[in-house]
């Protein structure tokens, strides 16, 4: 708080002990250094006042951006901070009706077709020549006829 040299202290120290005198001089030290501790803890809480009032308005000033993107405006703060310029707008509008311009100059293809194309070919989807699955008794009947009997 305050920054006394050695020689102001010894100033104040002399006129302490010719005014109050020597006998007297311990009782009004510890007087005088309980006023101090008040005022030093008058002057924190001051401080810590003024600290909270600070906050308080920094929360308000939150609150007060809270309310405005709740009240619908989200999208357009959104897009300022991403896009301040609106470069980036401009050019996912040109890519997007690039893309419009290359799908609509390709043929529309049909439902079956597409789905035609989409799957492959299997050997169990060819039509066969082949007989029908032979029963374990057709098999044996084909070995004898095979053997010569």
């Amino acid at each position: 708080m305050f920054d006394l040299g050695w020689q102001e202290f010894m100033l104040i120290a002399f006129v302490a002990v010719v005014v109050v005198g020597p006998r007297d001089l311990p009782r009004v030290v510890r007087s005088v250094s309980t006023y101090i501790r008040k005022a030093r803890s008058v002057a924190r809480d001051f401080q810590n006042s003024l600290e909270e009032v600070a906050r308080e308005a920094e929360l308000d000033e939150l609150r007060k951006e809270a309310k405005s993107i709740s009240s619908g405006d989200l999208e357009k703060k959104v897009n300022d901070w991403v896009d301040p310029s609106g470069e980036t707008k401009k050019e996912m509008e040109r890519i997007a009706s690039e893309a419009k311009d290359v799908a609509s100059s390709r043929p529309v293809e049909t439902a079956a077709a597409t789905e035609a194309a989409s799957k492959p070919e299997t050997a169990d989807e060819t039509p066969s020549t082949e007989q029908a699955p032979k029963t374990p008794d057709a098999k044996g009947a084909e070995k004898s006829a095979v053997a010569g009997h």
